[in-house]
Parts: C-alpha cells; structure tokens; sequence
C-alpha cells in the first residue's frame, strides 16, 4: 500500500471548493487533512462540507503543523509568492495555483527556495496531466500530421462585474487568467524556441485586457496564434474553447475545452501524397484532471516520479506571458523589464555618470541604501573602482546588483574591446557582467567608414555573452540607421539601446524602430534638463498627484515601457525617483506630455560630434 499524503489547503477560493478539492477526494493516498481560511467560519465551513480534519483561522497556522506534508495554495494571484515561499521554508511540498507568480523574477525566487529546502513546488494546470494531453502529444511524436507548421487555440469566457481579474496589479486579465492556458498548450505541443511575437488587446478603463489577440513565430518556421478573453457575455458561464494543429501530413480539430472531463473526442485528419483526406474520430475517456493532478503530486512526494509541470516549463510560459504583457501594455506596471533571453533589468536604475566627483564612493553607497539594484557606468565615467569598491563593501549579494557599463568608441576593435571588458570587470571587482553597451556608434562623426569599428567591437560582445561572461548586450546612442548597419552583420541582435528619451526628446522614429525590430529602449537623462523640470505644465500634473516633478517625468516613460537611469546626488531624491509604481497618468496626460514641443535636450547627436 502506498504512502498517504497528509494535505492542507491554504485558502477558501472558488477553484479550491469546484475543482482541487473534489479532485483531492477521488484522488488515491490523498489525505484532506487541514484548511486554513482568513476567517475561522469560513475554514469550519468547509471542514464541515469537505471533510478535513482541522481547521485554521490564517494560513501561517496551518503552516506551523508538523503533521501537513502538503499544501495547495488557491490565493490570490499578488500574494502566491509571499505565501508559496513561506510554505517552502516551512518544509511543505507546494501545489501553487496557475499562472503560479506574477513575473518571472518571483518565480525563480519560489524554486530557490524550494531547491533551498529540498521541497517541490509544482504549477497547477490541471489540464496538462489529462490522458487528452497525451493523446495529441502522442500523435504528433507518432508522426501521424507530420512536422507541426501552426497551432491555433483559443479560450474565451464570461466578463466579471467586480472581481480581481479587473484588477492588474493583481494578476487580472485575459492573457494572464485563461491565457496561460493556451501559452501552456502551444509550449507543450511546439518544439522550438520562441523568435518573435506579436500581440494585441482590448483594455477597459482599467487597463486590463478584455481580450487579447497573439502571434508566435518560431525558429523552425512554424507560427502559433490563440485568442483570449472575458467578453463572451456579463457574469454568465458561457465560454468557447478551441484547438487546430497543423501538421505537413494532416490536422487535428478539437472542440474539447481546457480541463474538461469524462467521454471526450476530436478529429484526426491524414493527407494521402493524392491530396485526398481522411478524417477519423479519436475518442477516449478522462477522468478529473484535478485528481490526476495531486495523484502525480503524491508519487513525486514519494520520490516516485518527477513533477511533470517542471521548474524549466514553468519558467518558459512566464517569460512568455511577461512578454505578452508588455507587448499589450502592462510594462507600466512592472518593477523590471525582462529580456528575451529572461534577464531580468530593474525599471529605475543608478545613473552614476559623474555622481563620483567632488563625493566620491558616499553618492553610490547612498544609493545603495535606498534600495536601488542597478548601477549603470561606463569607462567614460571614470568611476569603475569606487562603484566596485562600494559593491563590495556593501554586503550585498553579487546576484543581487545589475551592473552595467560601456566600452567608449576608442576601445573598438577585437582586442580593445575584450580589453575594455576585462578592464571594467577588474575594477568593478565582478568576473561577470550583468550588461555591456557600446557607449556610441562611432569615434569620428565624419568616419567615412561609420560602423567597421563598431561592428568589429559588437562581435566582441557576442562572443563574451555566448562564453557567459555577460548576461546580456546592447547599444547606447545607436539611432536606427545604425543599427540597421549592424543587424546586417551580427548574428545576436542588440538587446537594449540606451539613448536620450525624456519629455520633449523623444525621438520618436527611433522609439519605433526598437519596438518593430524587439530591442528595449532604455533613457538616460528622463529628467531632461532644468527646463522640463521646472516646465509649468509638468509641475501642475505633480501638485495634482503630490509628487515630484521628477516622478512625474519618470512615470510617463515608464508607462511607456521604457526603463530609466536617472541621476541623483540626494539621498531624498533618489528614493523619490524609485517611489513611482503608486500612480498612474491618465490617457489625456500622456498625450499631452508626448505632443509637448523640444525642450531639454542635451544637444549631444551620435552623428554630429567627435568623441575622441
């Protein structure tokens, strides 16, 4: 007889009592043992109803009793990091809620703590252990469709009056609520790394995603496309589920909804060399994937089986819902942007161009202990040694603090460049960067051979980010037509472009151009100069919020979804340059601020000045 697992249920949420909890009660050595609500009616309730043998009024109590193995946390979407990880270091064996965190840094934070603790922590998708899972995964592996070229899915459902999936900032939303079934399924059918995407959405007042319209395309050359959505009607239970696989030797149609259970049946259809089609129906029976979820929950607790939603898949479809987000408009609401290649860069970084001078190592310290995690320099800057000393004095873990710097144009070329980075690395005290930028385009702004030296330099790059020396790449100053110069030669597209953007330089062909071609903009000076600062229409919209001029020119990038570097020697200002996530401007505000004329730009051109 096998082992049983003694369960908690950390909350009293609607998917808990509907869907995991009848799933726990048919499923084998699955003991319902403790359930914790925020009220201690509401857990006696669902004692009563469910069987459980103890419950708890909060959930810290339910984690404090040695006798539960297990727990599966149904919270809201914003806290399951905060409640997952506690369980973790309290030696509990975690089932989270899908998506299981709000971004990608919270959820490499959740599986530390579980490797920390030698417990495991699976995502629930439900849906995924269905023997209808396996059947489409069986037949595209059997070759039966040949090589997959397209999938298309869909999953629509009802609107909400009030409910927190009108909320964002508490992971509301068609793309993240019923979306992540569909990223889900297309990463579990498709067998190729992402190369772009394409998306977009209908927001409400809110800013949330009603519906959301995506396409993914492949290194392989196959595409994927899928539909979400709450619009199907008004607090109704109507919803339309769908999936198409096309294969070079046939298709499958599916009309079986995500989740669904009991006799289900979809159409395989063969193309003979002739053309000629053959359609057959494939039918099976599925019992509660709910149940199938905590089985294969328990074997792994047993040390039987591995998770089968893993800590790699799970990182995969959050990286791709963080960048569906952003591509629909939600980077206002992110602390840091994530890049392709899931390197995570805080939204407010340290700007630290001449913050050394006259202060020394006191300025970096101070910003340091107002809590930012990002320092941007560059071996223009001079200020290498004292940033790398500071870093090291401070305590803080190595992991924990994004360096940049920049290798000025007088480094190009293949053993300048890699001198350059050693050099930085070296004083930095780090034998690793976290980003590294070519400062400008070009040394000469009359070079008649303008992007030689800078694509000789970029090549550089690419090799020490490929060795694992650098965590990611990019460009400062680079307008389009350089960039142009460069993809034509490089094989890793630049990932950032650091350049001038504040209200009243916004350069906005360049802005465009980094978004069609998925390179992040990033600005220096967001402040701009005195004249932004102290514009009159700027400082009005700052008494409105009570904030800061520098808050409110900050906010309007960010809600952009352009990360910032802004300068400051105050120790005050510099947490008031981080404090700008409790706010937003409204549409007319933004529009406004875009369509004001030029006014603080820096007067500094990559084309037009000398940089020797």
């Amino acid at each position: 007889m096998s082992e049983s697992i003694r369960w908690g249920v950390m909350g009293t949420a609607g998917i808990a009592a509907g869907c995991t909890i009848p799933g726990m009660q048919k499923a084998k050595d699955c003991e319902l043992y403790a359930i914790a609500g925020r009220s201690l009616k509401k857990a006696e309730e669902f004692k009563e109803r469910f069987g459980f043998e103890k419950a708890y009024e909060g959930y810290d109590a339910l984690l404090a009793d040695p006798e539960v193995r297990a727990v599966y946390v149904p919270l809201p979407n914003d806290i399951h990091c905060e409640w997952v990880i506690k369980a973790l270091n309290a030696g509990k064996h975690v089932l989270c809620e899908k998506p299981v965190a709000m971004n990608e840094t919270e959820l490499r934070r959740m599986f530390a703590a579980a490797r920390k603790n030698n417990v495991i922590l699976m995502e629930a998708y439900a849906y995924l252990h269905s023997p209808y899972v396996q059947a489409l995964k069986d037949i595209i592996a059997g070759g039966e469709i040949g090589d997959v070229d397209y999938i298309d899915t869909a999953f629509l459902t009802q609107d909400y009056s009030s409910d927190f999936r009108l909320h964002k900032e508490l992971g509301g939303g068609g793309i993240y609520d019923v979306g992540c079934y569909c990223t889900t399924m297309i990463l579990s059918l498709m067998d190729s790394p992402i190369e772009y995407i394409k998306a977009d959405a209908e927001l409400d007042d809110t800013g949330v995603d009603h519906m959301a319209s995506v396409l993914l395309g492949f290194k392989n050359g196959a595409r994927a496309t899928f539909n979400v959505g709450m619009a199907l009607g008004i607090d109704t239970s109507d919803r339309y589920d769908r999936l198409f696989i096309h294969g070079s030797k046939g298709y499958i149609r599916s009309d079986v909804e995500y989740n669904q259970e009991g006799e289900l049946e979809f159409d395989v259809t063969v193309k003979s060399e002739s053309g000629e089609r053959k359609t057959t129906a494939r039918r099976l029976s599925a019992g509660s994937n709910y149940t199938l979820e905590i089985e294969q929950m328990n074997r792994c607790i047993r040390g039987e089986e591995k998770p089968h939603i893993t800590e790699e898949f799970s990182l995969k479809n959050m990286r791709l819902l963080d960048r569906l987000l952003d591509k629909v408009g939600y980077a206002d609401a992110r602390s840091e942007y994530i890049l392709d290649n899931g390197v995570a860069i805080p939204a407010v970084g340290f700007g630290s161009y001449l913050a050394t001078e006259g202060k020394g190592k006191s300025v970096i310290k101070a910003a340091l202990d107002a809590g930012y995690r990002y320092i941007d320099t560059a071996s223009f800057y001079f200020n290498e040694d004292e940033i790398g000393e500071v870093v090291a004095e401070s305590g803080i873990p190595r992991d924990e603090i994004f360096l940049c710097s920049k290798v000025w144009p007088d480094a190009f070329g293949s053993e300048k460049t890699a001198e350059s980075f050693e050099n930085s690395c070296r004083k930095l005290k780090t034998d690793y960067l976290d980003m590294l930028l070519l400062h400008w385009p070009k040394l000469v702004h009359d070079d008649e051979d303008r992007m030689g030296p800078a694509i000789e330099a970029w090549k550089v790059l690419e090799a020490l980010y490929e060795s694992g020396k650098v965590r990611a790449i990019g460009v400062s100053n680079f307008l389009p037509h350089h960039l142009r110069a460069l993809l034509k030669e490089t094989k890793i597209r630049p990932m950032v472009d650091q350049l001038e953007l504040h209200v009243g330089y916004m350069q906005e062909y360049a802005l465009s151009y980094l978004r069609k071609e998925g390179i992040l903009p990033q600005a220096w000076s967001p402040l701009g100069r005195a004249r932004v600062m102290n514009d009159e229409y700027v400082t009005k919209m700052a008494e409105k919020y009570g904030r800061s001029s520098a808050q409110i020119l900050i906010r309007y990038l960010l809600q952009r979804g352009i990360p910032v570097i802004p300068k400051a020697s105050d120790p005050g200002r510099m947490k008031e340059n981080l404090d700008i996530f409790g706010f937003s401007l409204t549409e007319d505000e933004m529009s406004f601020l875009s369509c004001l004329p030029e006014r603080g730009w820096s007067g500094e051109h990559p084309d037009m000045q000398d940089r020797g």
